[in-house]
């Protein structure tokens, strides 16, 4: 099962971060824009090319994402309105988060089987998760959804708000 640790750097205006494998090799970089309408991530591999893009809607009461990979349309994913427990839905494949989202501790599943893990490593002086991907063709998607709901959680964070931004 092909684990992906996601390093975010520690001052970073627009959102960079690296990934690599298990044994820090690395695999894919992500570049956030900055000062853009709208927000964007752009996830490219360790050669440069761009695989994958998670965009930001603008013009929507709870926040959503497009995510892009490899040129096509993916899946979109949208936070809903709760008053204690973060959801998300997304349109893509009958894909489901669900366990601890706010702790970004939380499962991926497609059709009720887990294609992914995420675990927040909480001893680490940047935010670092971990990432179990069940098929290495996920992993994209998988990181795609692990960066749209990582924004949300640092814009609520920054406003104080847990149920929408």
């Amino acid at each position: 099962m092909p684990k992906l640790i996601v390093n975010s750097k520690i001052f970073s205006l627009g959102g960079e971060m690296w990934i690599t494998d298990g044994n820090e090799t690395p695999l894919y970089s992500v570049k956030g824009s900055f000062l853009k309408i709208p927000k964007f991530f752009t996830i490219y591999d360790a050669a440069g090319n761009e695989r994958a893009k998670v965009t930001h809607k603008v013009l929507s009461l709870l926040p959503k994402f497009f995510l892009e990979i490899d040129g096509q349309e993916a899946a979109t994913i949208s936070k809903r309105l709760t008053l204690f427990k973060a959801k998300y839905d997304v349109e893509a494949h009958d894909i489901q988060l669900n366990g601890n989202i706010l702790d970004m501790n939380f499962e991926i599943l497609r059709h009720g089987q887990v294609i992914g893990r995420i675990d927040k490593q909480w001893f680490s002086i940047r935010d670092k998760y971990m990432i179990e991907v069940e098929n290495k063709e996920d992993e994209l998607l998988v990181l795609s959804l692990v960066l749209a709901v990582d924004y949300v959680k640092r814009e609520e964070s920054n406003t104080g708000s847990t149920s929408y931004y």
